[in-house]
């Protein structure tokens, strides 16, 4: 196949999807991941696309969101916005009844969620490193997710654990989000985390997104739902389009 009409695939995906992926393109195309890589940095230079972890989102959205293709690590994020973070964490700890089986995502927003959480009554589940020997110290029920583990996030990611959640079916799941908007959703940066996060909306009757307010407006590199598939916990939103898309819940700190 030649450059230019793998270039114009790349061009048509962007056009119909939210963002593409450098392990979907190649296998579509039946070509290495670097070929496909080679041909991303390319339309990048060239302004046609826009590129990030793991694959390209169009030109188009860089106009009107904040683009973001890059994971920070736990150590940095953990002393951003705690005030905000800590406020969503505490309204969402409440949320959990007896008998709940609850999907704890890995992340900052969640770990605070976990200190401030009561009810021993119900059983977790986690893909976060950190946060099972945290909920087994305080007395939780605890499983966790099996898979390959991602020390920056120290999430445990990728196809075995979503076969590992296979098994279960959540009441209620709080997953972290390093984006929202309401046309591409729910976005994170890394492809291996946003097959657990998608997994576990599917599996939930539940949903609910952890999110201080930084992150609406914000697109990362792969969408992990769409708006109206979970609901939001935040401190604060001003998009109406949002709210008009998917329960809000805001705890209006004091």
């Amino acid at each position: 196949m030649l450059q230019q009409e793998r270039f114009q695939i790349i061009l048509d995906d962007l056009a119909r999807e939210s963002a593409v992926t450098v392990r979907d393109l190649a296998n579509k195309m039946s070509v290495s991941e670097s070929t496909i890589r080679r041909d991303i940095s390319a339309l990048d230079d060239a302004g046609k696309v826009n590129k990030v972890f793991g694959g390209a989102v169009s030109a188009e959205q860089g106009t009107t969101r904040t683009i973001i293709s890059k994971e920070r690590s736990i150590a940095e994020k953990q002393v951003l916005n705690i005030e905000e973070k800590t406020s969503v964490a505490k309204y969402a700890a409440a949320l959990v009844e007896d008998d709940d089986f609850v999907f704890i995502d890995a992340g900052t927003t969640t770990a605070l969620l976990i200190e401030n959480l009561t009810n021993k009554h119900a059983t977790y589940i986690t893909n976060g490193i950190r946060h099972a020997l945290r909920l087994a110290e305080r007395g939780f029920t605890v499983y966790m997710l099996s898979g390959q583990a991602k020390s920056l996030t120290e999430a445990i990611t990728g196809a075995l654990a979503c076969e590992s959640m296979k098994k279960y079916d959540f009441t209620k799941s709080f997953i972290g989000v390093n984006g929202i908007d309401p046309e591409k959703g729910f976005t994170t940066p890394d492809i291996e985390e946003s097959l657990v996060k998608s997994e576990a909306v599917r599996r939930s009757m539940q949903a609910y997104i952890l999110s201080d307010n930084s992150k609406f407006g914000v697109v990362s590199s792969v969408t992990f739902a769409d708006i109206g598939k979970a609901a939001i916990i935040t401190n604060a939103c001003c998009d109406e389009r949002v709210k008009k898309a998917t329960q809000v819940i805001e705890t209006k700190m004091s």
